[in-house]
């Protein structure tokens, strides 16, 4: 468990990422529910929704398609931890270019999703073993 100063101190460092958190999650419509997933910390709010079509991070939110698999919440892990990383610079290093190489990116290219540098740092940071086949 972190010190209460170490919370705010992180939040803060956070902020844009877990606004723009809050604000998707205000704006998900359907069914969708709260989990705890072992080896992801309390303090990482999993929303698991049935109108997602993959996963997104942003700050201490996760947001992924149900039923949540452990490989996928260990990636969104990996991208919570590179938002604690690097804070306010997270949408910019890491949120708009893995956003726009998900828009970009689809099952036929000849690269691999997970190949991305946003997407196989996150997996580094979240654990993720062996790789994906997409």
């Amino acid at each position: 468990m972190r010190r209460p100063l170490t919370a705010v101190l992180l939040q803060v460092w956070q902020l844009p990422q877990n606004l723009v958190g809050l604000v998707f999650g205000w704006f998900l419509k359907g069914k969708r529910r709260h989990c705890n997933l072992p080896g992801i910390p309390d303090d990482i709010r999993v929303v698991s929704a049935a109108n997602m079509y993959g996963g997104i991070s942003l700050g201490n939110f996760v947001y992924c398609r149900a039923p949540i698999y452990d490989r996928m919440a260990r990636h969104e892990y990996g991208h919570c931890r590179q938002s604690r990383l690097l804070g306010p610079f997270y949408l910019l290093v890491i949120g708009l270019p893995s956003l726009l190489w998900a828009l970009w990116w689809h099952p036929g290219r000849s690269v691999g999703y997970y190949s991305f540098y946003t997407e196989r740092w996150a997996d580094r940071l979240g654990g993720v073993q062996g790789r994906h086949r997409s």
